[in-house]
């Protein structure tokens, strides 16, 4: 970056007696712009597994960045939905209401714009407000702008506040008329373009030689024992190219090349206030479900990543300096190995059916009732609607005091509560507030548990999963970069519920209500 420096001036006498001083230098220009950056499934571990490979954006928020590599979303149901709710909001799940994916952003009476029969989506289930809302009630003119791959993480990034929200859907990216009644003129034209239908026949292939990856190639547990090798051809129909295009890396690209074509549209960071660009980068989460945290495939993603996020920051550097830009990326959550590559490496790792089990139990009720869909199944945890279950003269604290037991017996468990004895666990207990951080008050749940280290909640393999209150799901990436944050590698432990707060107090904005993250001191020059 070229630094203009003005010539010093030859002697510059001021004549002290007349009174003058010299007047202090200006404070350099507050941030014109924060972009928050959320990699869908991206474990820290991954920088330091592959250590000097990286040359593009990785690089420049890992030498430049605050880089705190003990980030956690310290909530037990780790899925996208609830980790993208903490991001902005600077609470848990169990304070912003969205418990898990199936309970995020489906709502019909918000149609989709262009396929008014696709269901629709919305933020109604979110509770509170986030760092959009806080930006906006000190400036009402806040531009911003959220998209993504995901519905649930474009939407639930940003809360309930209306504006520019877009996600992909076949092969075009779309929003619900929660959010507006037409698309705008310069997101028709970038969908017409139809990047990912011409991408259709794409092989993805090695992007370098083959002998600087460690990773096998052909391990048949991956992707469900079909495509476990490279290359990975995009289907040659365009069409069914675009619907595929989420599980290949190029997904990535085009929302990158959007957000930028947004920033440019809506003038971001163009004023004399900050403005807000969030973007939810999925493809990570897709290649890590189909081929696992310890494939191949990973590693060369996050290499073509790392370009893409290079070229982001250039081209964005063009529309807004660097030093008015803060950038924070992150996750949303983790991921656990394959059970059969833990065990190839030695180590213990499983699948806990707790599906199955409810299955039977809904088959039992059935019998008994005439109901047999009361109860459901989510990652460690039984829910369902408690007041059917009285109507049906079953009592919900006799089943879920029944059914604890039947769940802390199954292979892989650790143990399980109800909301009887949930409430009686030590502060101490990581997992048991990990639970109480996940589940809001009048949440009709049953019973939760921990799995093993190792161990997945799903009936059986064909794809890595994520989902447990363990490390490999929680621990999460948190990086701050701009010219107001101190650069360093820091080992403290901290929230993503930290980050709105942390841009709060950078931006000088008042959060609304109470909060259950603080500001991280350690980013702050």
């Amino acid at each position: 970056m070229t630094r203009f420096r003005t010539p010093l001036l030859a002697a510059v006498v001021i004549p002290l007696t007349l009174g003058f001083l010299i007047a202090p230098s200006a404070p350099p220009p507050g941030p014109a712009l924060v972009v928050v950056l959320t990699i869908d499934q991206l474990r820290p571990d991954y920088f330091q597994r592959w250590p000097g490979e990286w040359r593009g954006g990785f690089q420049e928020l890992l030498t430049e960045g605050a880089v705190f590599p003990n980030g956690r979303q310290d909530h037990a149901l780790t899925e996208t939905a609830p980790g993208h709710s903490t991001i902005l909001s600077g609470r848990d799940p169990a304070h912003t209401g969205i418990v898990l994916n199936e309970l995020g952003v489906d709502d019909p009476s918000f149609p989709l714009l262009d396929e008014p029969d696709g269901g629709g989506r919305s933020p109604n289930r979110f509770k509170g407000t986030t760092l959009v809302d806080w930006m906006r009630k000190t400036d009402p003119a806040l531009r911003f702008l959220s998209l993504s791959g995901k519905d649930r993480s474009a939407i639930l990034t940003i809360g309930r506040g209306q504006g520019p929200v877009f996600w992909y859907r076949k092969g075009r990216f779309t929003t619900s008329r929660y959010y507006a009644d037409a698309l705008p003129e310069w997101l028709v034209a970038w969908n017409s373009r139809r990047g990912a239908e011409r991408l259709a026949a794409t092989s993805w292939t090695l992007l370098r030689p083959d002998s600087t990856y460690s990773e096998r190639d052909l391990m048949p547990f991956e992707a469900g024992g079909s495509d476990v090798a490279f290359p990975h051809l995009l289907p040659a129909d365009s069409a069914t190219a675009a619907r595929a295009m989420p599980n290949y890396p190029w997904m990535d690209s085009l929302t990158l090349d959007l957000a930028l074509e947004g920033a440019r549209s809506l003038g971001l960071g163009k004023r004399g206030e900050p403005d807000l660009l969030a973007v939810g980068l999925s493809a990570t989460d897709y290649v890590g479900h189909r081929w696992g945290p310890d494939s191949r495939e990973i590693h060369d993603h996050l290499l073509r990543l790392d370009q893409w996020l290079g070229w982001f920051f250039d081209s964005l550097s063009t529309l807004v300096p660097r030093e008015r830009t803060i950038v924070v990326l992150t996750a949303d959550h983790g991921v656990t190995s394959f059970p059969e590559f833990a065990k190839l490496q030695g180590r213990p790792g499983g699948w806990i059916p707790l599906e199955a089990l409810v299955r039977d139990v809904n088959l039992s009720i059935g019998r008994l009732t005439g109901d047999s869909a009361v109860l459901h199944a989510a990652p460690g945890l039984i829910y369902g609607d408690t007041a059917r279950l009285r109507d049906l003269r079953v009592s919900p604290e006799s089943l879920a005091t029944a059914l604890a037991p039947r769940v802390w017996s199954m292979p892989g468990v650790v143990t399980a509560w109800t909301p009887a004895t949930l409430g009686s666990v030590s502060p101490d207990d990581v997992h048991a507030m990990r639970w109480w951080r996940s589940l809001p008050r009048r949440f009709p749940w049953l019973v939760c548990a921990v799995a093993k280290p190792g161990y997945v909640w799903a009936d059986d393999g064909g794809h890595a999963e994520h989902g447990t209150s363990n490390e490999d799901d929680v621990d999460v990436p948190i990086i701050f970069m701009g010219s107001m944050i101190r650069p360093g590698i820091y080992p403290d432990t901290v929230r993503t519920t930290d980050i709105g707060p942390t841009l709060a107090q950078l931006l000088g904005v008042k959060p609304g209500g109470l909060l259950d993250g603080l500001p991280i001191k350690r980013v702050f020059k």
